[in-house]
């Protein structure tokens, strides 16, 4: 399934109310600007209003091309989709910025088959005074409940590694949460795991088998990176993913991640 954006644009585009749109203000304008100031000034009027015509145009058939491909994703797995919603601030990627919301979101039994929520997921930072967006930071996330396992583990942290690995020692210092250590270069070098405080240490060596270790090292998306807190599994990897393939592949492995926890709480 994919995004048929030529042909939204070419029915907007050609849609009887845009062509109309366009002769009214083009033949406007340069009606306008040759009586004011000459034919050379209508000409460049109405090739300034057919610009912006166009301009909106584009933007108008691409939003309906992004909205189609959304509905057809959601009818073909048989999810609830909805548009600019409010997430639940359940995990601290979920806490980010001053302002949170899904720009699209999808729920229900996903791909690999997990009870949840994909999103695509935005927060924003604003100005000191609130009144101006400073920075937008994007993320595709995938949301599920897991087993109650707070009492062996309060919080899991399994982040893309960002700066040196020589600087862990001095980074691990200022952390309230503690670096777990895996026999995987693989995995050390996409990503970095802490655990929260008060969480138990063998079963989190049990959690981390050899077999899950190999699954994060190379049977995950590019950026994959997940996090567990306060009953609540937050898959997520960076930038608005915008293929059914890859929304697909992100449950599945936020699925598998599920799954894993879900096993060895119940042992």
């Amino acid at each position: 399934m994919e995004v048929q954006t030529g042909h939204h644009l070419r029915r907007t585009l050609l849609g009887p109310g845009a062509l109309i749109t366009l002769v009214v203000f083009v033949g406007g304008a340069f009606a306008a600007g040759s009586i004011a100031a000459g034919s050379t000034a209508g000409a460049a009027a109405a090739g300034a209003v057919f610009l912006v015509w166009l301009l909106v145009a584009l933007v108008v058939g691409m939003g309906k091309a992004k909205a189609a491909f959304y509905e057809a994703y959601a009818q073909e797995r048989g999810l609830r989709w909805a548009s600019d919603g409010a997430i639940s601030p359940a995990t601290e990627l979920l806490r980010r910025g001053d302002t949170r919301r899904a720009d699209e979101s999808f729920t229900g039994r996903l791909p690999g088959g997990i009870e949840g929520t994909i999103a695509l997921y935005t927060y924003e930072e604003r100005s000191a005074s609130g009144d101006e967006t400073q920075e937008l930071h994007h993320f595709t996330v995938v949301l599920a409940l897991v087993p109650d396992v707070s009492n062996r583990l309060p919080a899991l942290f399994v982040q893309r590694r960002s700066g040196f690995k020589f600087l862990d020692g001095a980074e691990d210092v200022f952390r309230s949460t503690t670096r777990v250590e895996l026999e995987s270069a693989t995995l050390d070098e996409r990503c970095e795991i802490f655990a929260g405080p008060g969480s138990d240490q063998n079963w989190l060596r049990q959690l981390f088998s050899p077999t899950f270790v190999d699954f994060l090292a190379s049977g995950t998306p590019d950026g994959f990176a997940f996090e567990v807190q306060n009953g609540t599994l937050c898959v997520n990897v960076n930038r608005h993913r915008g293929s059914a393939e890859e929304l697909d592949e992100l449950a599945e492995a936020a699925s598998a991640v599920a799954k894993r926890i879900s096993d060895e709480a119940a042992e």
